[in-house]
C-alpha cells in the first residue's frame, strides 16, 4: 500500500505475543499497513522483536512479525481501577512482516 493509504484505522481484537519466551495476551488496536498498537499489561521495551498471533473478527489466525517502536506505561498509584491502569499500557508495533491474510484485513478496514 501507498503510505498515503496507510491511515489508522481503531478495531479491538485479541492478539498473543512473544519475544521468544513467555506467551502474552492483549487487545490489539489502531491497525495500520505497517503497524498497530498492543494494550496490555506486559509491555516489552522499545527495539524489542515480537512474534504475534491476531485473533480476526472471524476468529482466524494472522501471524505477524514486529518491533515495539514506542512503550507506554503509566503510573498506578493515583488510579483505583486495575482495568483503568492496564488500559493506557502498551506498546506501539512496526510490523516487519505482513502476511497477505494481514493486508487483506486492513484493506478491508480501510472501506468502512
Amino acid at each position: 500500500m501507498e503510505k498515503m493509504e496507510c491511515k489508522r484505522k481503531i478495531r479491538r481484537l485479541n492478539i498473543t505475543f512473544t519475544d521468544g519466551g513467555t506467551e502474552y495476551s492483549g487487545i490489539s488496536s489502531d491497525f495500520s499497513c505497517n503497524g498497530l498498537f498492543i494494550r496490555t499489561i506486559k509491555g516489552f521495551s522499545e527495539g524489542t522483536k515480537l512474534n504475534m498471533k491476531l485473533e480476526s473478527e472471524n476468529g482466524k489466525i494472522i501471524p505477524l512479525a514486529g518491533i515495539v517502536k514506542r512503550a507506554i506505561k503509566t503510573n498506578v498509584s493515583n488510579i483505583c481501577s486495575y482495568k483503568t491502569s492496564s488500559y493506557k499500557n502498551g506498546m506501539g508495533i512496526r510490523l516487519t512482516s505482513t502476511p497477505k491474510e494481514y493486508d487483506d484485513f486492513v484493506e478491508e478496514l480501510y472501506k468502512d
